[in-house]
C-alpha cells in the first residue's frame, strides 16, 4: 500500500517532465534513445520470464480446466474491478453508469455466487469499464513516454498511476488489509494475483503466439499495439476541452451511457 502510494507523485512528476505545459512531447532525443535501450532490455527479460515460467503453466493450468472453469474464474475477477468503475465513473459525472456497477457488483457478488456468474448481464444491466487512467485523461493529464515495466509489460505514467489507485478499490486488497493473520492474508494475495495472471494468460496463448509469429520485431509490435490501443483515451481530454471543466460546471449528465 505504502510502495504504491509513493509511486503516484513520483509517476506523476516524471509525466510532467517529459512532457511541455501544453501536452506536447518534449524533444529529448538522447532521453528517449536510452529509455528505448532499456524498454528493449527490460522487454526480453519479462519475454524470457514469460517463456521459461509463467507460458508453461498458464498451458497447463489450461490442459486441467475447462473453458467453463477459466471463464468463471474470469467473472470473478471482473466482478472485483466494478467498484473501481463506480468510483471513476462519479469521477467523471456519469452517475447513472456509477449507480450501475454498484448494481452489477451487489447483484454479481450474491445471486452470481461471488461474481463467477454474471447474473446482473442477464437482466440487462450490462458492464461500463471504467478506470483512473480514464478519468485522468478526461482531465488532460499527459499520458508521458512509452516504458516497460518488469512484469507488469508495457506501460506509460499515467496507466501505471491509473492502475496502482485502481487497484487500492479492489474488494480483496480491503478484505486482506484487514485480515488480523498478516502472513495468511499477503499469501492469499499472492495467491490470488498469480491465479488472475495464469488464467488470463492461458486465455491469450494463442492471440499471443500469432501476435509474434507474425512479427519481424516483437518488441516494436506490441509497442505498437500497445500505444494504438491508448489513442482511445485522446477524445476524452477534447471532449472536457469542449463541454468545459467540469469540476466547475457540474454540468453532469445523467443519461451517459458511454464508456
Amino acid at each position: 500500500m505504502k510502495k504504491i502510494l509513493l509511486m503516484v507523485p513520483f509517476l506523476l512528476a516524471l509525466t510532467a517532465c517529459m512532457t511541455n505545459p501544453d501536452g506536447t512531447k518534449m524533444k529529448v532525443s538522447d532521453e528517449e534513445t536510452k529509455l528505448e535501450v532499456y524498454n528493449r532490455a527490460m522487454f526480453n527479460f519479462n519475454y524470457q520470464a514469460d517463456k521459461l515460467v509463467l507460458k508453461p503453466i498458464a498451458k497447463g493450468y489450461k490442459a486441467v480446466t475447462t473453458q467453463g472453469i477459466r471463464n468463471r474464474v474470469t467473472s470473478f475477477f471482473n466482478n472485483l474491478e466494478e467498484p473501481a468503475y463506480a468510483i471513476n465513473d462519479l469521477l467523471q459525472g456519469k452517475v447513472k453508469n456509477s449507480g450501475k456497477a454498484v448494481a452489477r457488483f451487489a447483484i454479481n457478488s450474491t445471486l452470481g455466487l461471488l461474481g463467477t456468474f454474471d447474473v446482473a448481464a442477464g437482466w440487462g444491466i450490462e458492464k461500463k469499464k471504467n478506470s483512473f487512467d480514464a478519468t485522468m485523461a478526461m482531465y488532460c493529464t499527459p499520458d508521458g513516454p512509452f516504458f516497460v515495466m518488469p512484469i507488469i509489460g508495457p506501460s506509460t505514467p499515467r496507466y501505471l498511476v491509473g492502475w496502482s489507485v485502481d487497484s487500492i478499490a479492489d474488494p480483496m486488497y480491503w478484505a486482506l488489509l484487514d485480515n488480523e493473520d498478516e502472513d495468511w492474508g499477503v499469501a492469499l494475495s499472492f495467491v490470488a494475483t498469480g491465479l488472475e495472471h495464469i488464467n488470463k494468460r492461458a486465455e491469450n496463448l494463442e492471440m499471443l503466439d500469432g501476435l509474434e509469429a507474425s512479427s519481424v520485431d516483437f518488441y516494436a509490435t506490441v509497442k505498437s499495439a500497445f500505444l494504438q490501443n491508448r489513442r482511445k483515451f485522446e477524445s476524452l481530454c477534447a471532449t472536457q476541452n469542449e463541454q468545459g471543466e467540469v469540476a466547475a460546471s457540474y454540468d453532469f449528465d445523467f443519461e451517459n451511457d458511454e464508456d
